[in-house]
């Protein structure tokens, strides 16, 4: 059953956001949580069956890292990706990542921004939920977000109730938790098992702020 962004954050009584429109300034000088959505209504879930891959995306990702592979094969044409990510890909997602801002240098406006910014390939500065800048549906995506006091923990919690809300079922009857987390969640203190190597490129980063 799809999830809303109001029932995520109300879960954990947190107060969010307007949708931001992708690429549109957030204005959010706090930490906290934030969410990515198909949705531009928060009370309602928007899905698709299966995603595409920008072409754009996919050629710039093959020039920042001409050694990436999945399953153990060179990439060359963007169907391999397309295919791979979709196994990911819960028909019912309509919240795709959750992420979080807690330094008080770089508060959620900031983060966020950097996600924009961010191209794939590269080693920073939001390497993390970078499947989400290989969509063609890209600009078609909403940001919601939510002050907290302990956005790490918030983070961490809220994806491991979406895995249950997702799946129907207890996080400890879940066999492969890590698969049930948001499709471009690939980590939060467990791994979501993929095969994608080689992924950024060999350059040394010159930002420090990361995750």
């Amino acid at each position: 059953m799809p999830i809303s962004v109001d029932q995520i954050f109300k879960e954990f009584k947190l107060t969010y956001s307007r949708p931001y429109k992708w690429n549109e300034k957030v204005d959010a000088d706090f930490n906290g949580v934030y969410v990515i959505s198909l949705s531009p209504n928060p009370k309602e879930a928007s899905t698709i069956d299966e995603i595409d891959i920008s072409k754009e995306a996919f050629n710039r990702w093959l020039k920042e890292a001409p050694d990436l592979e999945i399953d153990n094969i060179k990439v060359s044409n963007i169907e391999q990706v397309r295919s791979y990510l979709n196994k990911f890909w819960h028909k019912s997602e309509n919240i795709i990542y959750i992420g979080e801002s807690t330094s008080k240098t770089n508060p959620i406006q900031k983060r966020i921004n950097q996600f924009y910014i961010h191209k794939v390939g590269q080693k920073g500065p939001h390497t993390g939920g970078y499947w989400i800048k290989l969509l063609s549906c890209l600009d078609d995506l909403y940001v919601y977000f939510a002050e907290t006091s302990n956005p790490r923990e918030t983070e961490f919690k809220m994806i491991l109730r979406f895995a249950e809300l997702i799946s129907g079922k207890n996080i400890f009857q879940i066999k492969d938790l890590a698969a049930s987390f948001p499709f471009a969640n690939s980590k939060v203190d467990l791994f979501k098992k993929n095969t994608i190597k080689n992924h950024i490129n060999s350059n040394k980063r010159t930002e420090k702020n990361d995750s």
